[in-house]
């Protein structure tokens, strides 16, 4: 029977007790005393205090001195290191790149940035994604080093492993592997890719209109109509990361309906939907002819997963509010039950928003997880 080395228990404890108390920093707003974290964690007020100490060393947990209403010394404070690195979440697409800087914790520390452009050549998309990722960083006030989590969202299928498969939208980025150029331009950032409608669903059920448990069918209408599905709260991914991708079937009926209404917007698509909530004859008939044109693959959806709602979302401002009303009375003649249509909030954001909660999430597990 072999005994187990001390030195290598001993260690597996210091990590495990550091995770405890790194885990109930990360949940508390504000600081917490020692005597406070011994009793969430259920450690020792002295373990406490070393596994502190430990952390402060590595940068990962900050100290403050507490006001207090009592005379005598201040209580020390600490908290999670959440400006130690910056995470941040990009949206690209084959006509726009648009990105988010935060702390560890999710904090915004940079407003949404969007730069319109065709992106559809993989290296002006490269080009882009440097620059707008440089803008982030100097705007938030971090270096490229400090980069704890780069998570991109594009419009394809991505793997388990968080690489592109599959695009038909802009299949010129697989071929000069994009992957690879962002990995030697940002050689010390994890960085990992999504499919963007995935990221936006998950996005909504972090800030938006998708319920912590609910199943829900999240539409998305911008340059291309895209799809995204979440079951009790939790983004579905399926076997090869394909989940949703209703509209890489061509008979459902949506690259055609996208064409004829890109067709037939004229002046574009804010246009189209302005004119639309004017009441002008045209642009309603219009919205109504999309709407019938998506219902079947939309119906196609909600008959298998049977959700409470279907959430639209859309770059384009008064898109979803008027596009739920059409899809409402198609999918009434369609569907066993009509769920709750609802119009996202989070407009062009969500991509990015849904980045961030993707990286924060990575940064998360890899200091807190057993």
């Amino acid at each position: 029977m072999t005994t187990p080395v001390l030195g290598t228990d001993l260690a597996a404890m210091r990590r495990l007790n550091g995770r405890a108390v790194l885990t109930t920093l990360w949940a508390q707003a504000e600081p917490q005393t020692a005597t406070r974290i011994a009793q969430v964690t259920g450690l020792s007020r002295t373990t406490v205090e070393a596994v502190l100490s430990d952390l402060q060393e590595q940068g990962l947990v900050s100290v403050q001195q507490l006001k207090s209403s009592r005379a005598g010394r201040p209580a020390r404070g600490y908290d999670f290191a959440s400006r130690r690195g910056v995470v941040v979440g990009l949206d690209i697409g084959p006509h726009a790149v648009s990105g988010i800087a935060s702390d560890l914790r999710g904090e915004r520390l940079t407003a949404v940035v969007r730069h319109e452009a065709d992106l559809a050549d993989g290296s002006t998309a490269l080009g882009a994604i440097a620059r707008l990722v440089d803008g982030l960083l100097s705007g938030a006030g971090f270096r490229k080093e400090q980069i704890a989590a780069l998570t991109i969202g594009i419009p394809g299928v991505v793997d388990v492993a968080g690489r592109p498969a599959k695009t038909t939208v802009v299949p010129q980025w697989l071929e000069m592997d994009i992957v690879a150029r962002l990995e030697a331009l940002f050689p010390s950032s994890p960085i990992v890719f999504d499919n963007d409608s995935k990221l936006a669903a998950a996005a909504e059920v972090e800030f938006g209109a998708i319920g912590g448990g609910e199943t829900a069918v999240l539409l998305r209408l911008g340059n291309r109509i895209s799809a995204a599905t979440v079951v009790d709260g939790r983004v579905a991914r399926g076997a090869h990361g394909a989940a949703g991708e209703i509209g890489a079937l061509e008979r459902i009926g949506w690259p055609a309906a996208q064409r004829r209404l890109m067709r037939r917007a004229g002046a574009g698509l804010p246009a189209l939907f302005d004119a639309g909530q004017a009441g002008e004859g045209e642009a309603v008939q219009v919205i109504r002819e999309f709407a019938s044109g998506i219902a079947d693959g939309l119906a196609a959806l909600v008959l298998a997963l049977d959700p409470q709602a279907i959430v639209v979302n859309s770059s384009v401002p008064l898109a979803a509010s008027q596009l739920l009303r059409g899809l409402e009375s198609e999918l009434a003649d369609r569907v066993l039950y009509v769920p709750e249509l609802r119009a996202s909030t989070l407009g062009s954001a969500a991509v990015s928003l849904g980045a961030i909660v993707s990286g924060v999430g990575r940064v998360r597990g890899s200091l807190t997880a057993p």
